[in-house]
């Protein structure tokens, strides 16, 4: 009698979810890797990064009126960091210092009906040789015949990772086919702390940014509306203030780390890439181009594959 009720109920509520009428679910991947720039040779700086995200649209009624929804989103993020070459065994040779993360993050997205978007995210995780990321990139490079990186030993030591991020972007110019759009970012933490302004220019078929997978705002669209796609290029500039990044200057919590490098202040940067976006899917391909991040280093290529599927 127990299991027919967990059944009916299980059945009742899966009847309620498929009739309803937006798609209010989310699973999004991303991959950031220097090596889908098409050479299989580089594997350098920001080596790596994976996140797994669940979002989900929340109650837009409990928030301002001028608020078009609220995303809640859950992620598990995945990062690698290293020199310029991996076959550096000797600190003195390399030009900054390896680095793994594993972190867990919540964040909130308010998208206004003013064509104005902030993002207010909460970073919780460790970094350091605890995590053994040194052993897995030389197993995945070993699996696959890649250069073995050779200075683990000299990773950032042990720390907590707390940190906090701010996003906002508002819309000022918008046409048919192209539109401007100016968007500032903080970081404030144990790990990254800096200041950035970017230019977002973008020309296609676009919606406004409420309701545009430029900031994954898709979430809420109708389940049968095929009308509603995006496929647009967007070219974004800006510059970067660092006040503190510890992949690089090494931890501010925990026993101190036997190599770091000196960070530059400025980083010059060029975002741009192409989005696409349909009922319950959407694609992103991005490009970044940043200036060097230390003293010692060179200037940093690296491309972004993002995947949204909605429920």
């Amino acid at each position: 009698m127990r299991l027919l009720f967990i059944f009916i109920s299980l059945l009742t509520t899966l009847i309620g979810y498929s009739q309803k009428k937006h798609l209010t679910r989310e699973f999004q991947i991303e991959n950031d890797n220097d090596a889908y720039t098409l050479n299989l040779t580089r594997d350098q700086y920001y080596s790596n990064g994976v996140a797994i995200r669940y979002r989900h649209l929340m109650d837009s009624s409990k928030w301002k009126p001028s608020m078009a929804k609220v995303i809640r989103s859950y992620d598990l993020n995945h990062r690698i960091y290293s020199p310029r070459h991996l076959f550096w065994e000797d600190s003195a040779d390399m030009d900054r210092p390896y680095a793994g993360q594993i972190t867990l993050a919540a964040s909130n997205q308010y998208y206004y009906n003013s064509k104005a978007f902030l993002k207010v995210k909460l970073e919780l995780g460790w970094m350091g040789p605890s995590l053994r990321t040194g052993d897995l990139q030389y197993e995945w490079h070993k699996a696959f015949g890649m250069q073995l990186p050779l200075g683990w030993k000299y990773e950032i030591n042990d720390a907590p990772i707390i940190n906090t991020y701010g996003t906002y972007a508002k819309t000022l110019l918008s046409g048919e086919v192209l539109d401007f759009t100016p968007e500032s970012n903080l970081a404030l933490g144990t790990t990254f702390t800096h200041l950035r302004q970017e230019f977002v220019i973008r020309f296609g078929t676009f919606k406004p940014i409420q309701h545009s997978t430029l900031y994954n705002g898709t979430l809420g669209i109708e389940k049968t509306n095929p009308g509603e796609q995006e496929f647009f290029f967007f070219l974004s500039p800006g510059v970067e203030f660092v006040a503190y990044n510890a992949t690089i200057e090494g931890n501010l919590i925990g026993k101190e780390s036997i190599y770091t490098e000196t960070r530059e202040p400025w980083i010059y940067h060029v975002r741009a890439g192409l989005m696409a976006s349909w009922t319950r899917f959407d694609l992103a391909l991005l490009y970044y181009r940043r200036t060097k991040s230390t003293t010692e280093a060179r200037l940093h290529k690296y491309v972004g594959i993002r995947m949204n599927q909605r429920f």
